[in-house]
C-alpha cells in the first residue's frame, strides 16, 4: 500500500521522479516513483551500511546484472540499476496489486482454479528466473503481487546479494524468511533452484491455508519445523496437496524440478475406467491410464508453437482461470512442434481421454482392425525417392524445439538432440519439420537410449493419438507398436543382435500407406528386426519425428540422444 514521502526520502533518482513509500526492508526501501515517459516504476534504494560493504556491492552488480536478462512473463521485470555511486538502486516495473499475504489475510486462502492458477504463475516465473542463472532465495507470499493480469514474482536475485561466503547470515541477519526458507540454506549448504521449489510449496500452501506449513510462535521453533517436522498441510485442496507435498522434502534432491511442477500443474487430469484400478501390468502389452492434453497454439507464421502438452500430474484438477492461459501462452511461445502422446490406457472399455492431437489438422482413421503382413519391404530398407529433410542437429535453428524453459524437455546439446520423458507422461514426441509428410517413407536416425529401461526411436503416421512408434531399448530388445487413444499395443517384438550398448545406433522405420493397408518395417544398424501392418487410412496430414518412452511399470525418466536424422519418400 503506497504512503507519502517522509521529509528524509529523495524526491529524484537519477530519471525518477519518486512519489510515494512502497514498503521497507532488510536491504532497503522500495519507492513509487515515475520515468520520463510517466510510466510507474518501483525504485528499490540499497540502504547505505549495505552500499559500502565492498563484498555486498559486487555481488549486487553481479546479481542486477543477471536479473536483467529474466524473460518478463510472470514476474516485475528489472528496467534499470544504479550499481556505482550512492545510493545504490534498482528500478522494476511497478505491479499494480496487493501481496498475496495481504489478500489471503483480506480475502482467506484460495482453493480450487484460482489456487493452480498461482501456483503455475509462480512456477513459470521461477523458470524465467532459473533461466537467467539466478537462484531467487526469498521466495515468500510478500514478493508475489497480486496484478490485473495475474501474480507476479519480485525482487529475484536481489537476496544473493546479501549472502556472505561464509554461509547463509551476514553480521547475524538471517537471508531470507524463515517459514520460507529451504533447510539447506539454514544448514549453509549450496543453494540451488530446488531451494526455491521448496519455497513454491510454502507460498502455495500458504495460499491454499492460510498459514505456513512449518509456522512456529518463534523464529527458532520455526527453523526447527522447516529442518526436522514434517509439513502441516490440513485444509490445503487435495488437487495440489500431494504435489506441494513433495516439494516440501527435507533432501533437495527429492524434490520435483520447476519442470516438473510447470508439468503437473498445467497437465489434464487422466480419466479412469469406470469402477476400476489402475494395476501393474505387463511390461510388453499391458497397458494405464494417463491423461492427455490439448495441443499447442499455432503461431502466425502456420507450424506449431513450440512445447508439448504437459501429462498430467497426480490428483491436479482441470479447473483454470484465466491468469494460467496468460502465463502458458508465454511459456510456449516460439518454436518448433512439439506432440505428446500419453502413456497406456486402461484396457477395460472405459473413458478415453481426450485426443492430444496435433495441430497439423484433422481427420479420422477408417478402420482399426489388424491385416496379414505383405512382405514388401524384404531384408534392407526400400529404396527412397526423395530426401525431404535431413538434419544433423548441429543448427539449433533447424526447426526442432530448443527451449530451456520450464515446460521443456528436449533440446539440441552439443552437436546431438536430447529428448526426455517427465514423470508426469509416459511418452515424449518430437514432430520433424516438414510440413507435408509423404503417405510411403522411410524415417532414419541414430539414436541412444540411456542404459535403464527406457525406450527411444522414431514414430510416423501419428494423427491426433493415433500412430505407430519404432523403439530400441539399450540392451538390444526391438519392437513396433501402435499407440491408440493414450495406449500402447505391440505388434511385432525382437532382439537387435548388432546394437551397441551406449552409443548409437542406426535406427530406420519404413511406413508405407496402401489403400486401407499400412505396411511397417525396421531396421537396426541395417539389419532387419520387424515387420507388421495394420488396416488404418486417414483422411489428412499425419507426421513423424523422435520419441521417449517409459516402460509401464518403471519410475524412471528415461531420456535418448539422437544424431542424423532424415525423412524421405519411398
Amino acid at each position: 500500500m503506497q504512503a507519502p514521502l517522509r521529509e528524509q526520502d529523495p524526491r529524484r533518482l537519477g530519471g525518477y521522479r519518486l512519489t510515494g513509500r512502497l514498503g521497507r526492508g532488510g536491504m532497503g526501501t522500495v519507492f513509487l516513483g515515475e520515468d520520463a515517459s510517466g510510466r510507474q516504476v518501483a525504485v528499490k534504494v540499497i540502504n547505505p551500511e549495505l552500499a559500502d560493504d565492498e563484498a555486498f556491492h559486487e555481488r549486487f552488480r553481479r546479481e542486477v546484472t543477471a536479473a536483467r536478462q529474466v524473460r518478463r512473463f510472470c514476474t516485475a521485470a528489472v528496467l534499470d540499476a544504479r550499481l556505482d555511486g550512492e545510493p545504490l538502486y534498482v528500478v522494476t516495473e511497478y505491479v499494480n496489486g496487493p501481496p498475496l499475504d495481504r489478500a489471503v489475510r483480506d480475502g482467506g486462502p484460495l482453493a480450487g482454479g484460482d489456487l493452480e492458477g498461482l501456483a503455475v504463475n509462480i512456477a513459470t516465473a521461477l523458470g524465467a528466473i532459473h533461466g537467467a542463472g539466478i537462484v531467487h532465495r526469498d521466495l515468500k507470499p510478500s514478493n508475489v503481487l497480486l496484478s490485473p493480469t495475474g501474480p507476479r514474482v519480485i525482487d529475484f536475485g536481489i537476496a544473493r546479494a546479501l549472502d556472505a561466503t561464509d554461509g547463509p547470515t551476514r553480521t547475524g541477519q538471517f537471508i531470507g524468511t524463515p517459514a520460507y526458507v529451504a533447510p539447506e540454506l539454514m544448514h549453509g549448504e549450496e543453494i540451488t533452484p530446488a531451494a526455491d521449489v521448496f519455497s513454491w510449496g510454502c507460498v502455495v500452501a500458504y495460499a491454499g491455508t492460510g498459514r505456513a506449513p512449518f509456522g512456529g510462535a518463534t523464529v527458532p521453533e520455526t527453523m526447527r519445523r522447516v529442518m526436522s517436522a514434517p509439513p502441516v498441510l490440513d485444509g490445503l485442496d487435495p488437487a495440489v496437496r500431494d504435489l506441494v507435498r513433495r516439494t516440501l522434502a527435507k533432501d533437495p534432491a527429492e524434490r520435483p524440478t520447476v519442470k516438473q511442477l510447470v508439468q503437473a500443474l498445467t497437465g489434464e487430469e487422466a480419466r479412469p475406467a469406470p469402477e476400476t484400478h489402475p494395476t501393474r501390468a505387463d511390461p510388453v502389452s499391458g497397458t494405464r491410464p494417463v491423461a492427455t492434453a490439448p495441443a499447442p497454439p499455432r503461431p502466425a507464421g502456420g507450424r506449431p508453437a513450440g512445447g508439448r502438452p504437459a501429462g498430467g500430474g497426480p490428483g491436479i484438477s482441470r479447473r483454470r482461470v484465466g491468469v494460467i492461459i496468460v502465463a502458458v501462452a508465454a511459456v510456449v511461445a516460439g518454436g518448433a512442434a512439439i506432440g505428446l502422446l500419453n502413456a497406456d490406457g486402461e484396457d477395460s472399455g472405459g473413458t478415453k481421454p481426450p485426443s492430444a492431437a496435433s495441430s497439423r489438422g484433422s481427420g479420422g482413421k477408417k478402420s482399426e482392425s489388424t491385416a496379414p503382413f505383405r512382405d514388401d519391404f524384404g531384408d534392407r530398407p526400400p529404396k527412397t525417392r526423395d530426401k525431404l529433410f535431413s538434419d544433423r542437429f548441429d543448427d539449433e535453428k533447424s526447426g526442432w524445439n530448443n527451449s530451456t524453459y520450464a515446460a521443456w524437455d528436449m533440446a539440441y546439446r552439443g552437436g546431438k538432440y536430447e529428448v526426455q520423458v517427465l514423470p508426469t507422461t509416459n511418452r515424449t514426441t518430437a514432430d520433424a519439420p516438414v510440413d507435408d509428410v509423404p503417405d510411403a517413407q522411410l524415417v532414419e536416425a541414430e539414436v541412444k537410449p540411456d542404459g535403464g529401461t527406457g525406450e527411444a526411436g522414431l514414430f510416423c503416421h501419428r494423427h491426433g493419438d493415433l500412430g505407430y512408434a519404432f523403439l530400441l531399448r539399450s540392451d538390444g530388445r526391438a519392437r513396433i507398436v501402435k499407440m491408440e487413444s493414450g495406449e500402447v499395443k505391440d505388434m511385432a517384438t525382437r532382439t537387435a543382435t548388432g546394437v551397441r550398448p551406449g552409443r548409437l545406433n542406426r535406427v530406420q522405420a519404413a511406413c508405407a500407406a496402401d489403400g486401407d493397408t499400412v505396411r511397417l518395417g525396421m531396421w537396426v544398424n541395417g539389419d532387419p528386426v520387424a515387420k507388421a501392418a495394420a488396416s488404418d487410412a486417414y483422411d489428412d496430414t499425419t507426421t513423424s519425428g523422435l520419441l521417449v518412452m517409459r516402460p509401464e511399470d518403471d519410475a524412471g525418466w528415461p531420456k535418448a540422444v539422437f544424431d542424423d536424422f532424415s525423412l524421405s519418400s519411398i
